[in-house]
């Protein structure tokens, strides 16, 4: 009953003017985030009626991700979870969010709810970021002037297709660095989503900044809207014999920003304790949980 169809840049279009449709807001809903990580997880999405259904492999399980009517949640759930035995799965939700959680549990009591720490999104005030403002945030505003007054001559830029090179040898350098730390696949996978967004720059409506030293590339970040208030940062990467350059970056990229983007989303920490440390040190301003929907049986 469902025609599923790979995400591509085309085939999620129809995502980005949803009407009143119901859905979920982290950073894994963004359009680029569908598309550049197919590789990973076999994103594939299907219209039912008026309704959309994403389906992508969690584990070695299918997963699927709804955009839906409330009168045709009841329905469209019973749909999903035919073609998840057709596939040998149980049904299986992915990245509810909290305000949204009602709406599945009124149209299926029977349904289980849990979320991961490690999976929640780490959600920013722009004008936090923006301005760095506060004792909490002295460190980042430490490293910011420092940057400053260590090169005073930087140039911020946004993000164009004459930068992407320079991007990928920076990105590999990162890489290559981290392995020697233990880092793990996660970080050489990134590397195949970043090039598939330089590849559909203009298709997934990407935006980013780049900054440069004396003509070095030394930091550059890109991401793209979730809906009209939040913006997803889906990548930053910085030259760390630069110091500071994580904090000139992240500071730059969100002044750069229309300003109709009053929230920042600045993604997932995946459990890495470093990463937890860099995200937690901005201050955000909530944790925006993502629950994992199954039957109370499974």
């Amino acid at each position: 009953m469902l025609s599923f169809q790979p995400c591509t840049p085309e085939c999620c279009s129809p995502l980005r003017d949803i009407g009143n449709l119901i859905t979920p807001h982290g950073c894994d809903t963004s359009i680029i985030n569908l598309c550049c990580w197919q590789h990973l997880y076999k994103g594939h999405i299907a219209r039912y009626k008026d309704n959309f259904v994403l389906r992508f492999l969690h584990g070695q399980r299918h997963a699927y991700s709804l955009r839906f009517r409330q009168e045709d949640l009841k329905e469209l759930l019973g749909v999903v979870e035919q073609d998840a035995a057709a596939l040998g799965d149980a049904l299986c939700i992915f990245g509810v969010n909290e305000d949204i959680l009602h709406h599945y549990l009124e149209a299926d009591p029977t349904l289980r709810a849990s979320y991961s720490e490690d999976y929640s999104d780490y959600v920013y005030a722009r004008q936090s970021l923006a301005t760095l403002a506060g004792h909490k945030l002295q460190s980042k505003r430490n490293f910011l002037n420092r940057f400053r007054r260590n090169y005073p001559g930087y140039l911020y830029k946004p993000l164009e297709e004459c930068d992407m090179q320079a991007c990928l040898d920076l990105d590999k350098s990162w890489i290559n660095k981290g392995l020697d730390l233990g880092h793990t696949d996660e970080e050489i996978s990134e590397r195949k989503t970043i090039k598939y967004v330089f590849d559909h720059w203009h298709e997934l409506r990407a935006t980013g900044g780049a900054i440069y030293v004396e003509g070095q590339l030394a930091a550059f970040t890109y991401g793209a809207p979730i809906n009209d208030c939040t913006f997803d940062v889906c990548v930053e990467k910085a030259d760390t014999s630069f110091e500071g350059a994580y904090a000139v970056i992240n500071n730059e990229f969100v002044n750069h920003l229309p300003p109709q983007y009053e929230w920042i989303n600045r993604e997932e920490d995946l459990g890495l304790p470093g990463l937890r440390q860099a995200k937690t040190t901005y201050q955000p301003a909530y944790k925006l949980h993502k629950y994992i929907l199954t039957r109370s049986e499974d």
